[in-house]
């Protein structure tokens, strides 16, 4: 049994952790460990196309329905999630959130940590997460 093991996963977007890292999530889970996600922002502009162009859409609207999408998706694979709210397109991770990270890493002990490759061409997010949490 591995109840007293953690894995972490740190991830730019919402959709980011469940469809780059969802079976590895859900199969720890299953095993025991602990799973926590950090979602660095609530994909409100790169992820969230559709949800503007409903009538009278606002951030705060966005926000919500990305954040109730995420927590259901990360109860489903057995993690917890905490949710930065650093924006995106640029991320904006500052030092309160480095912080937070420090903070995080001290107290799970994490046995692995997935995020995103160190290079993407298609999304200068991606990077930006894994730099941070290299950084944390």
């Amino acid at each position: 049994m591995t109840a007293h093991k953690t894995g972490l996963v740190v991830s730019a977007h919402p959709g980011d952790f469940v469809w780059r890292a969802g079976g590895a999530i859900a199969l720890h889970a299953k095993k025991g460990y602990r799973m926590k996600i950090v979602c660095l922002s609530f994909g409100e502009r790169g992820e969230s196309q559709f949800a503007w162009k409903q009538a009278g859409m606002t951030l705060e609207r966005v926000k919500a329905g990305r954040r109730d999408e995420a927590e259901r998706a990360a109860a489903s694979l057995g993690a917890e999630i905490e949710f930065f709210d650093a924006g995106d397109y640029p991320l904006g991770v500052n030092n309160q959130h480095l912080d937070r990270m420090i903070d995080i890493y001290r107290e799970l002990n994490p046995a692995f940590v997935l995020t995103h490759a160190l290079e993407d061409p298609y999304n200068f997010d991606h990077p930006q997460a894994c730099h941070f949490a290299q950084e944390a």
